[in-house]
Order: structure tokens, then C-alpha cells, then sequence
């Protein structure tokens, strides 16, 4: 089954595509819909810090593209991250309908 986010809203587009324009973020969306991983997993997995990677995982959070749920790690709390959405559907035109995007995508 597929989560689908569906945007036609300008200023949402707008969210959406900033979320989007850094490739770090492209890549945790990728990683994290394979498997829901932490902060410290995925540090390892990209080559990067974990404040690096914090700082991306914000950025997702803030546009709601992300979930995060806390679990008892070996030192403490651990966030793991899971992806919201399957599919991202953006529609230009306002008056296209879900109806027609899904038939066409």
C-alpha cells in the first residue's frame, strides 16, 4: 500500500521543492524508505556528521515529509526516522483533478 502526499498549493509546492533541492535529503528519503534508521546509522551510511545529518532530518521533519519515534537505545533515547510518503504528486495546474493525475501518473 502507498502513502501518497498530493500538492497543488503554490506556497506547499514551494515547501516541498526546497525540502527537496539538497540531495542529502533526497538520499535519507532513499535510505530511510528502505529501512527506518537513526541519526547515528545514518551518519554512517552517508559518510557525514551526526549534526549534519540532524540538521537535514530537521529540514524534513519541518516540511512533514518524515516521522520520528523515539525507542530506548543502548545510551538513552534513539529517534528513529521512516519516510511519511510513498509518492510525492505535485499538480501544476489547479484544476487538474486527483482523479486525472492518478490516471496519467
Amino acid at each position: 500500500m502507498y502513502v501518497e502526499l498530493t500538492v497543488s498549493d503554490p506556497e506547499e509546492i514551494m515547501k516541498i521543492a526546497r525540502a527537496l533541492s539538497v540531495i542529502t535529503r533526497i538520499n535519507i528519503l532513499r535510505i530511510v524508505s528502505e529501512e527506518p534508521m537513526g541519526i547515528t546509522e545514518l551518519s554512517e551510511v552517508l559518510h557525514m556528521t551526526k549534526g549534519n545529518v540532524s540538521a537535514q532530518v530537521a529540514e524534513l521533519e519541518n516540511v512533514g515529509l518524515i516521522e520520528i519515534t523515539y525507542v530506548n537505545g543502548v545510551k538513552g533515547i534513539k529517534k528513529v526516522i521512516k519516510p511519511k510518503y510513498d509518492k510525492i504528486i505535485i499538480l501544476l495546474n489547479s484544476s487538474t483533478s486527483l482523479k486525472e493525475a492518478n490516471e496519467n501518473g
